[in-house]
Order: structure tokens, then C-alpha cells, then sequence
């Protein structure tokens, strides 16, 4: 006990008390077993083949420090974005570039605007700079409610987050909503705009944030993953487009030289050159969410009109338990996290076997915790 506060009392405020919560750990009843990983909203399918050969032939240089700016794929997104290649820089996924982003506008007691649900990881990112956080309640239908977000923002201000597809929703901003969201944010006010599943929500007919932002006037982030369309979560590499060089090079300070996978970027060059893998990961997706859809209108069951690779189904009854006992079937599904969204369970796309799976289980189980 002495140690435990001894312990304590070195960490600034924002630091004690933090539990930690493991969610890719493989629990013992599952070690060695076939087990249906839906609740990470990874892609089910392998990386492209391309991308399998790319990484063994960088692996030779796996002695040498990586260059951190990603010279040859900040030339190919430059030209695919038309922004200056001085303007992009890269994280260990998007998830390092949230935590930078926060600490280079947020300061202790500063304010941070944000939508009340939000992706789990934005309370941690939110606790790491000690920040006053405004929460906005969320649109009925889970929307995030961007007019009540623009007028949430006071003098303390300095960030303001939004995320378009959301997660744990899945729904994406209107091209009218992003608009607002770019324009009516004050100039003095950073705006952050994260687009994980940017390539899902562009395959559903969404807007390109980004060919909006460029025309806004204040500061701005943008960021998108390779983990997602691109099935490389493993490898961890995120970009962020900047509104100037100034705020790029502010973010390559605070996450570090060195942060990016030494194969990284030539897996991503060689996923990018494979345009017909990522459609078919894009399609499958689109099957698998579309017979979730389907089923959950023949059981009864409402849902969010995910145009991402998961979806949030309101089941009716105690999440928690419906979860645990898909876990002890062998699917890994995961709830929203929100008390606002008690009954929902969230499920990622799977391979077809692992979607008719669920299905089944889900049927089953609803019928169980009827009775």
C-alpha cells in the first residue's frame, strides 16, 4: 500500500487511477480454439499478396531506422490529395496521431468540444492532456449533431473533434454537415476531422472531407488508417493531412523520429498499387453488412445505418449478457461502450462463415433471453 502511493503521487493528476483494458487479449478458454474475431472492426480478409511480398523484401533492412516522413507515400498522397507533401505526416495509426494532435492545441483546463459518443480511445486522448471537455449529446438516431457541437465552443476553446463515418455508429456527416463543420468552426479553433473509415464511406457514395476542408480558413487535422480498407492493422500506420506546414511538423515532434514500422511504407505503396483487392475488400464488406442488415429486419431488431465494416444493433435486452454469451460460442462481438446505447451490441464484418455464425448465434441467444 505505501508503494501504491508512493507510487501515485510521482504521476501529474490526469496519470493515477488509470485502468487498463486489453481488447485484443486471447482470454485461456479461447487459446486454441477457432474463434471469430468481430468486435475490433478489423478486416477479415489477409493483406493483398503484393503487400505480402513487399513486406519480405523490406524486411532485409529491418536493421536500419525507418524514415519517419514516408518520403515515397507523401509523394503519392500529395498527389492524390493535391496537397503539398510538406502537409502530411504519419503515426502508428491513426490512433498515435489522435494523442498528438490533442497535445500540441490542448493545454491543462483548456477546453475540447466533442461529441458525447465517440470512439472509447477520444476519453483516453482527452484524459492524457488534462483538458475540460464539453460533450455534446448525439442526434436521436446516433447521429453526431454538428450545430449543437458549433455552438458548444466557448473562449477556452482550442479543439474541436468530429469523426465522419463515427464509431461506435457508423454514420457518416452529409456533404451539407461538413460544410457547416469547416466554416462556421472559428478560425482560432483547431478542427479535427477523423476519417478512419474514410474508403468505406467514400464506396457508400460519401463526401471526401477533405476536398471541403481545404477551403477553411482556421487551422485543421485531418486523419485516415491504413488498417482498415487496406487490412494492414497490424503493421500500424496512419496519415494526418495538415492545414500548413507549421502544424505538420508540430505533430512529427510529438510522436517521435522514429514511430513508424520499418515495412510500413512499402506494404502501403504495394496495397495502394492493388486497387482491385481493396474493392474486393470494400465489396465483401458490403455483402456481409448488408445480410446483417437484412436479418436484423427479419428478427425486428433496429440498428444504425452503419456504412462502415460494423454496425450497432439494438437487441433489447442487457448487452452485456447477450456479448458474454457470444463469447462463450466463440464470437467475439463488443458493445457501443455508452450508457446512452444500453442495449446495442456493436459487430464487425466477417468472412461469410463467420457472419452466417452470428447470425445464427444471435437468433438463438435472443430466444434464450426472451424466454
Amino acid at each position: 500500500m505505501v508503494k501504491e502511493q508512493s507510487d501515485k503521487s510521482a504521476l501529474r493528476d490526469n496519470f493515477r487511477d488509470v485502468g487498463f483494458w486489453n481488447p485484443t487479449q486471447i482470454l485461456p478458454h479461447e487459446i486454441g480454439a477457432v474463434i471469430h474475431r468481430m468486435d475490433l472492426n478489423e478486416c477479415p480478409h489477409p493483406p493483398s499478396p503484393r503487400v505480402v511480398e513487399a513486406i519480405k523484401l523490406a524486411a532485409n533492412d529491418l536493421n536500419r531506422y525507418p524514415d519517419g516522413t514516408c518520403p515515397e507515400l507523401a509523394e503519392r498522397l500529395s498527389e492524390q490529395s493535391k496537397l503539398p507533401k510538406e502537409q502530411i505526416c504519419f503515426g502508428g495509426g491513426s490512433t498515435q496521431l489522435l494523442t498528438s494532435i490533442a497535445e500540441i492545441t490542448v493545454g491543462p483546463n483548456e477546453n475540447i468540444v466533442s461529441p458525447e459518443i465517440v470512439w472509447r480511445r477520444f476519453q483516453g486522448v482527452y484524459r492524457v492532456v488534462a483538458a475540460d471537455v464539453t460533450f455534446v449529446p448525439n442526434k436521436d438516431n446516433g447521429g453526431i449533431a454538428v450545430d449543437q457541437l458549433i455552438k458548444s465552443i466557448n473562449n477556452q476553446t482550442k479543439l474541436l473533434v468530429v469523426l465522419t463515418p463515427n464509431n461506435p455508429t457508423g454514420l457518416m456527416l452529409s456533404e451539407e454537415e461538413i460544410y457547416t463543420v469547416c466554416h462556421e468552426t472559428p478560425e482560432n479553433v483547431m478542427l479535427f476531422i477523423d476519417e478512419a473509415y474514410y474508403e468505406f464511406a467514400l464506396f457508400a457514395g460519401g463526401v471526401d472531407a477533405l476536398s471541403i476542408l481545404k477551403n477553411r480558413k482556421g487551422p485543421w487535422v485531418l486523419t485516415r488508417t491504413f488498417s482498415k480498407a487496406y487490412a494492414l492493422a497490424g503493421l500500424r500506420l496512419g496519415y494526418a493531412f495538415c492545414s500548413s506546414e507549421e502544424v505538420a511538423n508540430a505533430l512529427r515532434l510529438a510522436t517521435s523520429t522514429f514511430n513508424v514500422n520499418g515495412v510500413a511504407e512499402k506494404a502501403v505503396l504495394a496495397a495502394l498499387d492493388d486497387t482491385e483487392y481493396t474493392k474486393f475488400i470494400l465489396e465483401s464488406n458490403a455483402l456481409e453488412m448488408s445480410k446483417i442488415k437484412t436479418k436484423c429486419q427479419e428478427l425486428g431488431l433496429k440498428y444504425m445505418d452503419s456504412v462502415t465494416n460494423f454496425i450497432s444493433i439494438d437487441v433489447g435486452v442487457p448487452n452485456g449478457e447477450l456479448v458474454q454469451k457470444m463469447r462463450d460460442r466463440g464470437i467475439r462481438i463488443s458493445t457501443p461502450g455508452y450508457e446512452q446505447t444500453g442495449t446495442f451490441i456493436r459487430v464487425s464484418s466477417g468472412l461469410p462463415e463467420e457472419t452466417s455464425n452470428f447470425l445464427i448465434a444471435l437468433e438463438e441467444i435472443l430466444g434464450e433471453m426472451r424466454n
